[in-house]
This record gives C-alpha cells, structure tokens and sequence, in this order.
C-alpha cells in the first residue's frame, strides 16, 4: 500500500512538472506578452505595422500654408513613433528655398516661430512635378515602373494601418494637383478597393482638407476606411492666421486644431478618434468637419488616435526564449511588429527602406540603424526582458531563469523515482 501510495506522489509530481515545462511554450508566452502589453481598448484595433502617406498638392509661394499643414503633420507622427522608412512625403513645392521666403530653409506653421517644420532630418520621397495623381495612386496601389526606389513605394500588407492625408485646392469630388491636373473620389476609391483586394491595409484614416473636402470621400466604398474632410459640400475651409513677417497665412484651421490637441498626445495615449474630432467644431473651424463613419466597423470611440499616427513597437517570445517581431517591416532575421518606436527605428539602410543588410527593421529594437541586424546587441543584458544576439537565437535572463528551473524539475523527478524505487524494494 505504501508503494503505490509512493509512486503515486512520483507520478503526480513529474505530471505537474512536465505541465508546467509544456505550459511554457512559445505560443503561450507570446499570448501571454501581447495581453499583458496590449494598449488597445475593447475592440481595439490588431494592426502589426503604422504607415503615412502625406500629400501637399499645391505648388507656389501663396500656398504656403498647405505645405506647413503636410509638414505639421510629418513632425506629428514621426513625433508618436513612426520612422521615414514608414513615411510617404510628397511636397509639390519647396517654399522652404524659395527667394522670397524671409527665413531660408524653414518653414513656419505658427506665427511665434518656435518649431521649424523643416528642419534637418526631413526625407522628401516625391517633391516638385513628381507630386501628381498618377504617382499618388501609383503609391497605393503599388503599381511603379522598374526600378523605382524602395524608399519611394508603401510597402504595406494586411497588417497595416494606414494614415493618408492630403491638403490643396479642390471642389465637389476633386482636389487640383499644382493648378494642373485632379484627382477624383472615385479615383481614390478606387486605389482604395486595389488595395484591400491586394491586402495592403487593416484600416485606413483618411483626411482632406480642402474646400468640399468631405466629397473627396464620397465615393469611398471599401470596408475598413474611416474618412473626415475639413468642410462639407458646399463649404469653403479657411485659414488659420497671418504671419506678417512671412506675409502669409501659414496654417489652415483643421491642422491648427488638429495640432493643438496632438501636442498633449503621447505615443502610448488613450486619446480616441473620437475626442479629437470633437476638438473640430463648427466655431473653431468656420466649417463642418465631419467623419464618415458606416466603412469603419470599430467606430471613432474605440479606436486610438495611435492606431495611424503612432507606432509602438511589440516583440513575441520564440523558441528558446527569444523575442521575434511580428511585421511587414521588411528587413533582417529580427524583425520588429511594425508599430514603431522611434523615428529612427527600421530606419532606410542601403537602398531607402532598411533591407537587413543596410540597417533595416531588425535595428527598429534599438531605434535606430544597425549594420548586420542579425547580430544586433540591444541595451543592458541584465535590464530584464532585453534581446540579446546569440548563434541560437535571441536569449533573455527570463528566458534561463525557465530553463534553469525545467532543469531542475527534471532531476527532482529522477531523485523522485529513485526514491520510490528504494521504497518499492524495501517492501518486497
């Protein structure tokens, strides 16, 4: 009776032991990690990658605010983490060289002049005659000519949120490009359906701020697509205010307000779509800003303001106690979830996009550029959870300490079963 009482206690013993050693497998780790690191609400958004194309569609010195708008929001989202290799930037004019521009290489969207919108690290990828309807839609449906450069192409796929923002001049269902050529809504549309049918994009936040702006979205019918325009049909939108020593208006009023409730947003915010769009009232704006809502099954209020204009990075347990990303960040071994954290991260190595050979998406962990990202070393060994290269792959402190501890489950059990053996012995 003792025997079996004993082998009993073996058995239940090595049973749990070897449960817990299959209970800590990388799946469940990785399940593990992105519910306790999760920062969507309920409903959340499942995106693995944030992208922005941003597009200024007028050229000449009196359209200078529509340049400060595009660049108020590149600095915005770059700013919440997401880096130029994620960035579409079309300019169709550089107010920033022009001879009558009182502050060379600068350009101003607010009349205190205390951020320079220009700056040193700004990466124009389509500028002057190249800003056209052709490439725009060439940009979203992924349709280029040969040889067209990686830093030039939006390299998204189903994973991707993307924010695409476009300013100028335009009507019911048009927005002019440089006073020469338009783009329709149905064109957009259009680009739209391409790109679910190709599975290039989860959502897609979608702004115009233009006269009429909410028609440019009115023949949007692809799910998945959140739109809002700076005005309604027949509504004009208007600046925001005069820099006299510029002599122009260097804002329009959507951006304006739309900056001043970015500037309290954080990368790792609660704030909602919803909370923002009430910030653009009809007092504030002189016109109706209002979102379209029946393409966006999530509604406003629960998704975030960063599922488009932030990035923040994720990373899930692999085999041998690892982290791997799980990204469309194109680029090295390692990859990191493409909700980036920083505006260097999976910064453009060699050819403009960060392949793993030039720097890449396997340096996104770091923020910034590595050379072979495979055998990238990240931070302090010894500041917990922080990847560290290895031939076997990417070893973490947490990682031994479960190893460590399956070691020594096992040999209790062998010291276990000897003893029962013992036990077994002595009573025949």
């Amino acid at each position: 009776m003792r025997t079996w009482s004993a082998l009993a206690l073996v058995l239940a013993l090595v049973a749990r032991a070897t449960g817990d050693a299959a209970a800590d497998t990388p799946a469940r780790r990785a399940e593990a990690f992105f519910q306790s690191s999760s920062s969507s609400p309920a409903g959340g958004s499942n995106h693995t990658s944030n992208w922005a194309v941003l597009v200024d569609a007028s050229r000449y010195w009196f359209n200078y605010r529509h340049i400060a708008n595009t660049l108020s929001l590149y600095r915005t989202v770059k700013r919440l983490g997401i880096p130029d290799s994620n960035i579409i930037l079309m300019l169709a004019d550089d107010v920033s060289c022009s001879p009558r521009n009182s502050f060379p290489a600068s350009v101003f969207g607010n009349a205190n002049h205390l951020a320079n919108l220009y700056g040193d690290n700004i990466e124009v990828d389509y500028r002057g005659y190249e800003v056209t309807p052709e490439n725009l839609l060439r940009v979203l449906t992924d349709r280029h000519a040969p040889g067209t450069p990686r830093s030039k192409r939006l390299l998204t796929d189903a994973g991707s949120n993307l924010f695409l923002y476009i300013t100028g001049h335009g009507g019911d269902e048009f927005m002019k490009f440089q006073d020469q050529t338009e783009i329709m809504s149905k064109d957009i549309a259009d680009a739209l359906e391409q790109m679910r049918e190709k599975r290039r994009y989860n959502e897609v936040l979608f702004i115009a701020e233009t006269c009429q702006a909410a028609t440019l979205a009115a023949r949007f019918y692809s799910p998945g697509v959140l739109a809002i325009g700076s005005s309604e049909k027949g509504e004009n939108s208007y600046s925001h205010h005069l820099d006299r020593s510029i002599g122009l208006s260097v804002i329009d009023r959507f951006t304006y307000w739309t900056l001043e409730f970015m500037e309290s947003v954080t990368p790792h915010a609660g704030a909602t779509l919803a909370q923002w769009f009430s910030q653009l009232t009809n007092h504030r704006l002189h016109s109706t800003a209002k979102p379209r809502l029946e393409l966006f099954p999530r509604g406003a209020h629960d998704a975030r303001v960063t599922d488009f204009l932030g990035h923040v990075s994720k990373a899930a347990p692999m085999a041998g106690g690892g982290y791997e990303g799980l990204s469309s960040s194109r680029g090295g071994r390692v990859r990191t979830e493409s909700a980036d954290a920083g505006d260097d991260a999976a910064t453009r190595g060699g050819d403009g996009r960060g392949d793993g050979t030039g720097g890449g998406a396997a340096a996104a962990a770091a923020g910034k550029s590595g050379g072979e990202g495979a055998r990238l070393k990240v931070g302090d060994e010894d500041a917990g959870r922080v990847p560290k290269a290895v031939d076997g792959g990417w070893a973490t402190p947490g990682a031994r300490a479960r190893g460590e501890g399956v070691a020594f489950a096992a040999v209790s059990c062998a010291a276990l079963v000897g003893a029962a053996a013992w036990v077994s012995a002595k009573a025949y």
